[in-house]
């Protein structure tokens, strides 16, 4: 989908002796389908108009000067306004392009510079341009438009501008990248899981099937009446582990599912478990898992490649695991019944 994509194109002169230049040159820009910005009014030393001038060339995408026969009225800097213009943008880092006149020494003389100190600075600043900046020339005004219009592409080409939209293309935009990030996160993700697939050792050097694993819990134990917290071990088989948790599995699960369904497990022999510790013990409630004990059972589960990650879903921070093919063929050979 192609975006309708605006430029704020800040464009900067000397002001008596380039009313039509400038015209025409705003009127090439706003073809374009560009957004031209600049002070109109004749320059002024007052502090809110410099200050409105930064603001102006801050928010402008690119930065065009003009420059004809003239260096300019001087600012309280001793640059001409234009050249402070200039610099002021080259120090924030704006794409610059400057038109400049092709022939400025054959211009009328109220459009050059009356005093020798004044050509000495015009030519001083034209060469600074010519050095600095992407270059385009000009003679009468009616050039500019073909001039900018072959100009500016290539400066935007050479430095994309982040420019403007507008907003019911930005949200259709929005809408499609996200889409596109979403396939590209799931592309990933299928990736990353057939590589970690194919880094798995081999199977015969794992424990499965009736090897046993230690789990450590806490949970609550009643003595004689009283309520005691304590920690305990259990062994299981990773069979027993697989039987408790895949059926929780056939959709994605939070690890707080997966977590729970372990407990239930563990629970009815929990108090055979304390009653080491605690003969007398009658009663368990409220068992536990240790994180470091859940953990080695998903990093382990997924190891055997019985489960995978899902990729994250929008509006969603927390982890998710689903069963795998693998996983679902050997729930089915441990908790289906056979035939007797």
């Amino acid at each position: 989908m192609s975006i309708e994509r605006k430029y704020q194109v800040f464009v900067s002169s000397t002001y008596t002796d380039l009313p039509e230049a400038r015209q025409e040159l705003m009127l090439g820009l706003l073809s374009m389908g560009m957004i031209p910005t600049g002070m109109e009014l004749s320059p002024s030393e007052s502090n809110n108009h410099w200050t409105m001038i930064q603001k102006l060339i801050n928010e402008c995408d690119y930065y065009l000067v003009l420059v004809g026969g003239r260096y300019g009225t001087l600012s309280p800097i001793g640059l001409s306004y234009t050249h402070r213009e200039y610099v002021y943008a080259a120090t924030k880092g704006k794409p610059v392009l400057a038109l400049l006149h092709d022939a400025p020494d054959f211009l009328p003389p109220e459009r050059r510079e009356t005093s020798r100190e004044g050509d000495v600075r015009f030519n001083d600043f034209r060469q600074l341009l010519q050095q600095k900046c992407l270059v385009r020339y000009w003679n009468a005004p009616r050039d500019l438009t073909t001039v900018v219009q072959k100009g500016l592409p290539a400066l935007i080409e050479k430095f994309p501008g982040s420019g403007w939209v507008r907003a019911t293309d930005s949200s259709a935009t929005s809408e499609l990248e996200v889409c596109m990030l979403k396939q590209r996160i799931e592309a990933l993700e299928s990736e990353n899981e057939a590589l970690t697939q194919s880094m798995r050792p081999p199977l015969e050097q794992l424990a499965r099937g009736t090897d046993q694993v230690l789990l450590s819990y806490s949970c609550n134990v009643f003595v004689k009446g009283d309520c005691k917290v304590t920690s305990a071990r259990t062994s299981i088989s990773w069979d027993q582990v697989i039987a408790s948790v895949a059926p929780q599995m056939l959709d994605e699960v939070s690890e707080m599912v997966m977590r729970q369904a372990l407990e239930e497990h563990i629970a009815p022999r929990a108090l055979d478990d304390v009653q080491a510790q605690w003969p007398k013990a009658h009663a368990v409630r409220n068992v536990v898992l240790d994180t470091d004990s859940f953990n080695q059972v998903k990093i382990h589960l997924r190891a055997l490649g019985m489960i995978r990650k899902c990729p994250p879903r929008p509006g969603r921070s927390q982890v998710t695991w689903q069963l795998t093919p693998l996983g679902d063929q050997a729930m089915t050979q441990i908790l289906a019944r056979k035939r007797r």
